[in-house]
């Protein structure tokens, strides 16, 4: 909620204090990306600072040849117009810290700048005054100051009056200064409306809704989720062995047989689950075995062609009495009750919010491909979340969770291996 609304959380009051601190000053004034410079006096400290930026997920790149041969005119040997910037005590005495970030300032390459200093004593500020608030004035980028030892007052008090925010924490300092960077984007995302079409299976889907009972089985969902222009495969409902060996030989290859009962929500622990099914022989045992999972709501085995294989994702619908209808995301199979990674969103949502979505995951990269392994069809993974989140904008009131566990994800499309809905009462 707080990742699609744009709000930001801090982890304690101190960090909470810093980044108000950075909007105080600069909420007029945000970065237009993640791209940040750092000016410093000091190699080590401007090399600590960079961990905590990049950390911060913020970018150092390379300043532009202009600005460094500029800035370079005013550096000893040993100094750098790399960035970090280690312009050395030496170099600063001639320029000021607001005359070395306004240097750097002017490269096409940054966003914003970090100064880090020492502000133990206010010295150097003092004579700087001045052209400190000329420059908080001509600049249209963020600039902000960080000490690396305690500040004096009178330094945070000279920067303050000047316009700059001064940070004594350097994690606090890049967290702020990415907070600026990710709100502009979050701010253009939420004044933007959600590119979402609307479908003309809604009211299809609202009459198998009500025709069905509280708790919807797999093949209640699928005709459902194929009213929104989901996929489902190949399958049926069958009531007898006979009839799930006429459908297997007409699939051809491997089949599937499930029990099909609202009494069974996890069909491998209830013995209700039969995979990779060949022959009449193996369909005929395989009916039996999901047979003895029967319960008196039973209604019937559904039978599948096996899909092939894929990367096991979860995508799922539920009600929150607070936030409404929220779609999750994540990998799924046994991997979602083991080690969850999963992402969270209000709905609807449009093909750039389901990016986002996808982009929040730990394992993410995954899908690109890992060791060799192919790479999965990430857009019509995301077509699969739109739709989704499309069905629960137009009957968030009718589910309180739809759960489709797991999507197999292939190198081209996905197959919806499964599938339960749950509704509100």
């Amino acid at each position: 909620m707080f990742q699609r609304y744009g709000i930001i959380e801090g982890h304690d009051t101190v960090e909470l204090v810093d980044i108000a601190a950075a909007f105080s000053y600069h909420g007029r004034k945000l970065p237009k990306g993640n791209r940040v410079g750092i000016c410093t006096a000091s190699g080590g400290g401007g090399g600590w600072l960079a961990d905590q930026c990049v950390a911060a997920g913020l970018e150092l790149p390379e300043l532009d040849e202009t600005t460094r041969a500029t800035i370079d005119k005013y550096l000893p040997a040993y100094g750098t117009s790399q960035n970090p910037i280690d312009a050395t005590a030496q170099a600063v005495r001639k320029t000021g810290y607001g005359g070395l970030a306004a240097l750097a300032i002017k490269s096409p390459e940054l966003d914003s700048i970090i100064v880090l200093a020492s502000c133990r004593n206010p010295a150097v500020l003092k004579r700087e005054r001045e052209d400190l608030k000329v420059l908080a004035q001509e600049v249209d980028k963020p600039i902000l100051f960080c000490s690396y030892t305690q500040p004096h007052p009178e330094a945070a008090e000279i920067l303050s009056q000047a316009g700059f925010p001064l940070f004594s924490n350097m994690r606090n300092c890049a967290r702020a200064t990415a907070e600026l960077s990710k709100y502009r984007q979050h701010r253009e995302r939420f004044l933007k409306a959600p590119a979402i079409q609307s479908n003309s299976g809604k009211s299809k889907a609202a009459e198998k809704l009500a025709a069905n009972g509280p708790v919807l089985c797999e093949y209640e969902v699928k005709p459902i989720l194929a009213d929104y222009g989901i996929s489902v495969g190949q399958e049926s409902l069958v009531n007898s062995a006979d009839e799930a060996v006429a459908l297997a030989k007409e699939f051809g290859g491997s089949v599937v047989l499930k029990i099909q009962s609202p009494d069974i929500l996890h069909k491998t622990e209830a013995g209700g689950l039969a995979l990779n099914l060949n022959g009449e022989e193996a369909v005929r045992a395989g009916y039996d075995h999901v047979m003895s999972a029967a319960t008196e709501q039973t209604h019937g085995v559904l039978i599948q062609a096996m899909a092939p294989r894929g990367h096991e994702m979860i995508i799922g619908i539920n009600y929150d009495a607070t936030f409404g209808s929220m779609l999750m995301l994540g990998f799924g199979g046994i991997h979602v009750e083991v080690s969850p990674d999963v992402a969270l969103s209000p709905v609807p949502l449009d093909r750039d919010g389901a990016t986002e979505l996808l982009d929040r995951l730990a394992g993410r990269a995954i899908l690109d491909g890992a060791r060799g392994a192919a790479s999965a069809d990430v857009d019509a993974l995301v077509d699969l979340v739109v739709k989704l989140s499309q069905i629960a904008s137009d009957h968030g009131d009718d589910i309180a969770e739809l759960e489709l566990n797991p999507v197999l994800v292939h190198e081209q499309g996905v197959s919806v291996v499964d599938a339960l809905l749950v509704k509100r009462t």
